[in-house]
C-alpha cells in the first residue's frame, strides 16, 4: 500500500495555499455545507439573494484564452468587509461563489480589530510601526515575542487572479486597455484607499498604480484551484529578510493572513518575513528579489563572504540529500544516516518553516521502506509544523491527516512490524 499524497517539492517551493467553501451561506457559524453558494455574475440583477455580502453590482469582462473558451472575470466588492475597510475581488464568478460565506463572517474581523488601529503605539499588540532608514515603514517588537506566537493577523483589501499578472516578458491574454479599466474600477470600489495606496511601490509609472501596489506587496494564494494575489496591507508593512523571524500563514477558513514568530523575538527587534521561498543560496535569492528592485542587506546577505559561502554549501547539500534520499537505490540504512544529516543541516540553516514539508517527505520514504512506526513519527511532526506554518484546513494538512490514517491502520493491522 502506498501513500497517495505524493510530494512534489521541486525548487523547495512552499505548499500551495488552498481555500474552498466551508461555511453555511446563510449562517457563517454553522457547520460546513456540501456545496458552495450559487454564482452571481453580470447577468444577476439586484436584489441579490439574502446574506450575499456584495455592496456593488458585479463588473465583468470576458478574457479570450488561446485554444480555450472565453473566461469570464468579475469584480465583486464588499464595503462592509473587515469592519468597513472593504474588499474588492477580481476572479471568475464560480471561484467567488465559494468565498461568500467566509467573507460574510465578521467574527474573525472583530477578534483581530486591534491590528487596524491607526496609532503607531498600541499596548494591546506586541509591535509598533516605525520609519526604518532606507526601507520605509517597518514593524518592530515592543515586547518579547515567543516562538510560534501569532504576532499579527490581517485580512485582504484586494484579491486579483493571476491571469492579470503575466510573467515578465509575456504579453498575457488581457490588453492594457482592459487592465486599465478593471484597475480603475477596483480602485474606485476600495473602501479605505489610504490603507492600500500608502503601501510601497516598485515599478513607477510603467503600470497602473494599483497593479504596482499589488505586485510589490501582495502574497500568492490559491483559491479553489486558481492562483491569485492577495493584498494584506497590515502584513505587507513587514520588511524582507532572507533569514526572517516571522512567517506569513494563510487560513482559508477565515481568509486571513497571520505573521507567526519562527523564533523568539526581542523588544526593539524588527519583525521580518521572507518575500521569496526559504532555503535558497545567495545567488538564487538575489535573482528572485530583483522583482522587488532592491538589494537585500539582511544579516544573511551581509554576512562575511566566508560565512555566506558556508551557508550556500549547506543549502546546496540539503538539496542533494533531499533528492538522494528519494533515489530507488537508497537503502534503509542509508536513509537513516541521510535523514539525520538532512535534519541537522536544516536546523543549522534555520529552515524551520520548511520542516513540516521535509518531515512529510520522510514519512513517505520510511513508509515505503517498510517502517510505518518511523513514518508515524515523522508524520506527526509534519502535521504539527504544518498546522503552525501552513493552512490547517488546506491541502497540505488535509493530505497529511489522510496519510496518517493509512499509517495508523497499517500499524494496527501489523502490530508495527
Amino acid at each position: 500500500m502506498k501513500l497517495h499524497h505524493l510530494i512534489l517539492l521541486a525548487n523547495f517551493a512552499s505548499a500551495s495555499l488552498q481555500t474552498q467553501c466551508r461555511h453555511d451561506a446563510v449562517n457563517p457559524l454553522a457547520s460546513s455545507p456540501t456545496q458552495s453558494p450559487l454564482e452571481i455574475d453580470s447577468t444577476t440583477r439586484p436584489p441579490f439573494p439574502p446574506n450575499i455580502p456584495w455592496t456593488h453590482p458585479p463588473f465583468c469582462t470576458a478574457i479570450n484564452n488561446e485554444n480555450k473558451d472565453d473566461q469570464e472575470f468579475c469584480i465583486f466588492s464588499s464595503n462592509s468587509f473587515n469592519l468597513g475597510t472593504g474588499l474588492s475581488i477580481l476572479l471568475p464568478p464560480e471561484t467567488v461563489a465559494g468565498l461568500t460565506s467566509t467573507i460574510s463572517n465578521i467574527k474573525p474581523h472583530w477578534d483581530e480589530r486591534v491590528h487596524l488601529a491607526k496609532e503607531a503605539h498600541n499596548s494591546d499588540r506586541p509591535y509598533t510601526l516605525i520609519k526604518i532608514p532606507g526601507q520605509g515603514t517597518g514593524v518592530v517588537a515592543t515586547r518579547k515575542i515567543k516562538q510560534f506566537e501569532t504576532i499579527m493577523t490581517g485580512f485582504p483589501a484586494v484579491i486579483i487572479d493571476n491571469e492579470f499578472f503575466p510573467e515578465d516578458g509575456k504579453a498575457g491574454n488581457v490588453s492594457d486597455e482592459e487592465k486599465e479599466e478593471l484597475y480603475d474600477e477596483l480602485l474606485e470600489r476600495i473602501g479605505d484607499k489610504e490603507r492600500v495606496l500608502s503601501l510601497a511601490r516598485s515599478r513607477g509609472d510603467k503600470v497602473h498604480v494599483l497593479e504596482d501596489v499589488v505586485r510589490t506587496n501582495a502574497f500568492g494564494m490559491t483559491l479553489d484551484g486558481r492562483k491569485a494575489k492577495g493584498l494584506f496591507p497590515e502584513i505587507a508593512r513587514m520588511n524582507h529578510a532572507c533569514d526572517p523571524n516571522a512567517y506569513a500563514q494563510f487560513r482559508s477558513r477565515t481568509l486571513s493572513l497571520s505573521a507567526v514568530a519562527t523564533r523568539d523575538i526581542m523588544p526593539g527587534e524588527e519583525i521580518t518575513i521572507s518575500y521569496i521561498p526559504i532555503g535558497m543560496s545567495t545567488a538564487y535569492r538575489h535573482k528572485h528579489l530583483s522583482n522587488w528592485h532592491f538589494n537585500c542587506t539582511c544579516a544573511l546577505c551581509s554576512a562575511p563572504e566566508q560565512a555566506r559561502e558556508a551557508s550556500d554549501a549547506r543549502r546546496e547539500h540539503i538539496i542533494e540529500l533531499f533528492y538522494g534520499m528519494q533515489e530507488p537505490s537508497t537503502t534503509y540504512e542509508d536513509l537513516i544516516e541521510m535523514t539525520k544529516e538532512f535534519i541537522e543541516l536544516a536546523q543549522v540553516e534555520r529552515l524551520i518553516t520548511k520542516i513540516g514539508e521535509y518531515y512529510q517527505v520522510l514519512m513517505k520514504l520510511f513508509y515505503e521502506k517498510g517502517d510505518p512506526v518511523a513514518a508515524r513519527k515523522y508524520g506527526k511532526a509534519a502535521l504539527m509544523f504544518g498546522e503552525i506554518f501552513s493552512d490547517p484546513d488546506g491541502e497540505f494538512c488535509e493530505g497529511l491527516r489522510e496519510d496518517m490514517e493509512i499509517v495508523e491502520r497499517v500499524i494496527s493491522e501489523t502490530g508495527g512490524q
